[in-house]
């Protein structure tokens, strides 16, 4: 009785050592990972699908809601209408929406996605390289929404609600002071 008794702590007690471990092990590469990103956007210049370069850059001068996402992701997918509506709305108050796509380099299924919804703003080709320049992306979708001044307002984890997002779009627009 006492052998299994014993046997039984002495496992518990291994498996809470490796359970720890690996959290922690865990915890610590996603700090890596998650390196925070404020200040001015990166300047980047990506392809389009269509084959265009499109440069995003601190100095543009418009309100941007840069949006990370994949084909796999339903949340993504699922926030598209409401990112149309947003471009669409506000694209007359040096508002824009542009999307990295970071799974699907060829465009084989992101061109049918682009045709499919009617997107109506930029969709660009993503990497690895540009997922580090904006801190690590850990989530999709990953948003960020950059001021007229080119400063990064907000970073949004996560399907955001279409009001939500309208409002922080609203607020970024507004006129400082």
């Amino acid at each position: 009785m006492q052998k299994s008794v014993y046997r039984f702590f002495t496992i518990s007690r291994f498996l809470t050592s490796a359970i720890s471990l690996s959290a922690a092990a865990l915890l610590m590469i996603a700090c890596q990972e998650k390196r925070p990103i404020s200040g001015k956007v990166p300047t980047v210049t990506l392809k389009s699908y269509s084959g265009e370069s499109f440069t995003l850059a601190g100095d543009d001068k418009a309100v941007t809601l840069l949006v990370f996402w994949a084909t796999w992701c339903q949340p993504c997918l699922m926030e598209v209408p409401s990112l149309m509506k947003l471009h669409q709305k506000y694209k007359d108050r040096n508002f824009r929406v542009v999307s990295i796509n970071v799974d699907d380099p060829e465009g084989q299924k992101v061109k049918a996605i682009i045709r499919d919804f009617g997107i109506n703003y930029p969709v660009l080709i993503g990497n690895e390289e540009i997922m580090k320049q904006f801190g690590g992306i850990v989530a999709l979708p990953t948003s960020f929404i950059v001021g007229s001044d080119g400063l990064i307002r907000e970073k949004l984890q996560g399907l955001q609600p279409e009001d939500e997002l309208e409002r922080m779009v609203l607020s970024a627009l507004a006129p400082a002071g």
